[in-house]
């Protein structure tokens, strides 16, 4: 092909897109994943570009050729495995062009922090797939580009498939596949960096015939795990119908048998014909963000498809055979002194086999940044935000003592064999109860067969697959749960097909978490409280700007309505910390 644009006279350029994420065993647990950007990209790249794609978890940046480009993208904690690799390949190809992108370039922006990326030669900023090209074509023709490169939000409707040619000679390193079928969310999170995004406080969807043409090209290399990556699968309810269908449809069509793993909101529940069809299409474990089980604090934080429903949209999500990997936060200016015990006991209660508490983290560019900024209540490092489980970057209302042993002691219940064969136990309850279970044709999403393959193939995850059996072993009590659980299973599995694959993944979920804090100490926690003498009338609500206002209205973002939900729960919060301050400061002391 290089020979043939040569005696066009064309000249055949190459870019190479470099995956460099930081690879801690508690963000994948030993479930590697294509790095779908990348190959997002590829798809864009205009002729006569050449394409090729390192990824460093697997993968050694200094066996690969030259370029004339080399192109990172990554997060916020990937800050240090990105230098460290671009140090490596900027040492052997000085006189390349190095390029970053992703969310850690909008995150650096919003903080004012894009100086410290300066030393690639240019940023891209939003999504690339527009400019990105534009960008390589006016290379191409010795054109200067700008060091900062901002783009506006893509159409999804205009992507072009996955250049699987590129992905084959690696796809058996992955656990599965991922698919990108939307981007956006119409919701009001105060915390989430994603709805702020400009334009993206709506669903953006993939076209449904694209999503079934990558799906079916996986399929054809025998990959039947999935990722539908996406901000909320549900985000516009009539265009998941219509890719359901679309799916249903494939898998007769071709006899697949699929699991699929995905990101959407709670109120699936109130959709009972979607859930329905998602399982008929072979959807398996999902990502739900439940947050807190305090009204008050979802009310804070704007998350409004939460507030009063979550005991009977969790157990209705369950019941029908879905595995809830859920997102719980601790933190909140809202939350009270029973957040561990009441979070103890809704996880006890609900079925829900999975999750890994956090503590609130305020991301650059959104309301909650901006309100701890305005606060004085906001750490900032030198580096950006790291998001890490124990080091946060808000000075927390509540006491960082009390944050901290109340976590251990959470911890510590949470990981204890009685408790989580409990929680195991009320999931087949539920569904028997219910009634609404739908069977599942395939293994599921949490399958342990291309997970153990996984863990053989890499000694770095071997070492951790024995840890995770030695943890069960060593303790007689771990063990007998198991076994009990596993005979409760046989029971229940005849009559509802699949669920041996929740099995598994309690188990994984178990074990990820057991190890992730195993010897969890006090001084492992990098916490902050507010002072003594904050004053707390900085809670009060503060009126946004009209500059302010309209500069998200123009982007999308629905402002005004998060910061209405917000500032109840604040005016609230305010109110009864004033009550307990004079409460205090009239009290007389006896004797």
């Amino acid at each position: 092909m290089d020979s043939e644009l040569a005696a066009s006279g064309a000249i055949a350029r190459r870019i190479t897109f470099v995956h460099a994420s930081e690879d801690y065993y508690d963000q994948n647990y030993g479930t590697q994943f294509v790095p779908l950007w990348a190959y997002c990209l590829a798809a864009h790249v205009p002729d006569p570009w050449r394409v090729s794609i390192i990824d460093c978890k697997n993968q050694d940046p200094r066996d690969c050729g030259p370029a004339d480009v080399f192109a990172f993208s990554g997060i916020n904690q990937d800050v240090h495995a990105i230098k460290h690799k671009w140090s490596l390949l900027k040492r052997r190809y000085p006189d390349a062009s190095f390029i970053l992108g992703g969310p850690i370039t909008w995150s650096f922006d919003q903080e004012g922090k894009l100086s410290h990326l300066d030393y690639f030669d240019h940023l891209f900023i939003l999504d690339g797939e527009e400019t990105l090209p534009a960008f390589l074509t006016g290379l191409s023709q010795g054109l200067r580009a700008p060091n900062v490169i901002r783009g506006n939000r893509f159409p999804l409707d205009r992507s072009r498939a996955l250049p699987f040619q590129l992905f084959r000679p690696s796809f058996r390193s992955y656990y599965g596949g991922v698919i990108e079928v939307s981007r956006g969310c119409p919701f009001l999170c105060e915390f989430c960096d994603i709805r702020v995004l400009p334009g993206n406080n709506r669903s953006n969807n993939k076209p449904v015939a694209l999503i079934i043409e990558e799906l079916d090209q996986y399929y054809k290399l025998g990959i039947t795990h999935i990722q539908f990556a996406c901000d909320n699968f549900i985000g516009d309810v009539a265009w998941a119908r219509s890719c359901l269908q679309a799916v249903i449809a494939w898998k007769e069509r071709v006899g697949a048998d699929i699991s699929v793993f995905t990101w959407l909101t709670i109120n699936l529940y109130k959709h009972r014909d979607v859930m329905e069809m998602m399982r008929r299409a072979g959807f398996s474990i999902l990502f739900i963000g439940i947050e807190s089980v305090n009204q008050h604090s979802l009310l804070e934080t704007a998350k409004m498809q939460n507030v009063n429903v979550l005991e009977e949209a969790v157990t209705s999500i369950a019941s029908y055979g879905f595995i809830i990997a859920p997102g719980f936060i601790f933190g909140f200016d809202s939350d009270t002194d029973a957040a561990f015990d009441d979070t103890r006991k809704f996880l006890a209660e609900s079925g829900i086999i999975g999750g890994d508490p956090s503590f609130l983290m305020a991301l650059p560019g959104t309301p909650l940044f901006d309100r701890m900024k305005r606060t004085g209540r906001l750490v900032v490092g030198d580096e950006g935000v790291a998001r890490r489980k124990i080091q946060t970057n808000i000075r927390y209302l509540q006491d960082s003592r009390f944050l901290v042993t109340g976590f251990i002691q959470f911890i510590e219940t949470y990981t204890s064999a009685q408790f989580q064969y409990a929680r195991f136990k009320r999931l087949l309850e539920i569904i028997e109860e219910r009634g609404t279970y739908v069977p599942v044709t395939g293994p599921g999403y949490g399958s342990p067969l291309p997970y153990f393959k996984l863990q053989l193939r890499y000694p770095r995850y071997l070492k951790m697959l024995l840890r995770r059996v030695w943890f069960m072993l060593r303790r007689p009590a771990n063990l007998w749960a198991v076994l009990k659980a596993y005979v409760v299973l046989r029971r229940s599995v005849r009559a509802y097909p699949g669920l041996g694959a929740h099995f598994f993944y309690w188990v994984y979920a178990w074990t990820n978490i057991a190890l992730k804090y195993e010897g969890l100490r006090e001084e492992d926690f990098a916490l902050h409280t507010v002072g003594r003498d904050f004053d707390v009338a900085r809670l009060a609500p503060v009126a946004l700007t009209q500059e302010s206002r309209n500069s998200q209205i123009r982007d999308g973002i629905k402002v005004d309505a998060q910061a209405r939900f917000t500032n109840r729960a604040l005016r609230r919060l305010l109110e009864e910390r004033s009550k307990a301050e004079f409460s205090d400061s009239t009290r007389t002391p006896i004797g």
